[in-house]
């Protein structure tokens, strides 16, 4: 059996699931930078773990069932360079992609 043949077809992600998803977390993330930023007691590591594991949780789920890559451009170098730019600048990221995903569905 080949690689392929194991893999089972995963229905692709909405956009506006997407959307949604991608919205909950900057929700919390920002509630917990105004909190970090606002008291003295709360940790910033938990802020810092929060960012990666937020990243981690939307390359993983989000763009894995939201971006189809091109055969011809899916080359490591371009693969690599979009997830991590995605995983560690995932507020900025995220909002670009889905803001050009919803153009390129409208127009």
């Amino acid at each position: 059996m080949s690689d392929q043949e194991g893999l089972q077809e995963r229905p692709a992600m909405t956009l506006q699931s997407a959307a949604l998803f991608y919205a909950g977390l900057l929700v919390v993330w920002l509630g917990m930078l105004k909190l970090a930023m606002s008291t003295t007691w709360f940790p910033n590591g938990a802020l810092i773990a929060y960012h990666l594991a937020a990243g981690f949780v939307l390359n993983r789920w989000v763009l894995r069932d939201l971006v189809q890559w091109h055969p011809q451009h899916a080359t490591l170098n371009n693969v690599v360079k979009a997830k991590l730019s995605a995983f560690f600048f995932w507020p900025l990221a995220y909002a670009g992609i889905l803001i050009r995903m919803l153009v390129n569905k409208v127009l």
